[in-house]
């Protein structure tokens, strides 16, 4: 199990409801109760957010130029959501499994429909979970999540510092309210990066994977790289059997990219957390 990938191989699933690609910034400027934008979902024109661990059970509408909409509360907890994604029909899935320390004996799924405002929760737990820190085996982090064919599938987060083996682990829950045990699918390796969104697009089969890095130089110079991962060809739901293509989406600049979604036919948008040098969370529109 497990798949190489190495340099030749990019909270938000895109709901393509007939959204064309009007003469839009490259960059958005998100508002500041955004600061820490971590899942994106488009709907349309709108786009769905939410913050990382620290905020309340809020997602935040924002059109296409980052002005803000609205904000849902969902009958929820918030621990630590990491990932946003919605299925076929419009259910908005919303992951609240980071897990940093290893310290979690399960995690949460809330399901929330946008139309009735009912929200529901899919629980579960990783093989050997048992809450005795990150370096044991079964305490996976996760921030990146997308809904196929009645599933949802998950793919962890390795740990940047230390002598680390650098893997993803995809795991695959059913898309419906109740409790489970993750189903481990597959993995990939993938050294010196960790994945922190994922987007998927049904119709041409693509996954898009966030990945970045986070290091110093000398000891004390911070640095950091991102990527996204195109996954393309992979038979049935085993993306890590596909094509993989990596390219990369800045260098030497510390920022934590954790969205990434589709829009349209050509597009991802991408977002980052804002940072002590830059005081607003923004969104990226790059080529896909």
């Amino acid at each position: 199990m497990g798949k190489f990938l190495g340099t030749c191989v990019p909270a938000l699933l895109i709901l393509l409801t007939g959204c064309g690609t009007p003469d839009l910034p490259r960059k958005i400027r998100l508002p500041p109760v955004l600061n820490e934008a971590s899942g994106l979902v488009i709907d349309g024109q709108r786009m769905i957010w939410h913050n990382d661990s620290g905020d309340g059970p809020y997602l935040y509408t924002t059109d296409l130029r980052g002005q803000l909409l609205g904000i849902d509360t969902l009958e929820a907890r918030a621990v630590d959501y990491e990932d946003i994604c919605a299925d076929e029909n419009g259910l908005i899935y919303v992951g609240d499994f980071g897990n940093n320390r290893g310290e979690r004996t399960s995690a949460t799924i809330y399901t929330y429909d946008p139309g009735s405002g009912r929200t529901d929760s899919i629980r579960y737990t990783y093989p050997g979970q048992d809450g005795g820190g990150r370096l044991r085996r079964g305490n996976y982090d996760c921030e990146a999540m997308v809904a196929s064919d009645g599933y949802l599938h998950l793919f962890t987060k390795d740990i940047l510092f230390g002598d680390r083996p650098f893997y993803i682990y995809h795991f695959r829950l059913p898309a419906h309210p109740g409790s489970y045990t993750a189903e481990l699918v597959d993995s990939l390796y993938l050294p010196r990066r960790v994945i922190t969104g994922a987007t998927l697009d049904r119709d041409t089969r693509e996954l898009f994977l966030v990945a970045y890095n986070y290091r110093t130089l000398l000891g004390f110079l911070p640095t950091g790289a991102a990527s996204v991962i195109t996954v393309s060809d992979y038979p049935g739901d085993r993306f890590f059997r596909g094509r993989l293509r990596r390219r990369n989406l800045a260098w030497a600049v510390p920022t934590q990219h954790e969205a990434v979604s589709i829009y349209g036919d050509e597009y991802l948008y991408i977002a980052a957390e804002a940072t002590r040098i830059r005081r607003r969370a923004i969104a990226r529109r790059v080529r896909r």
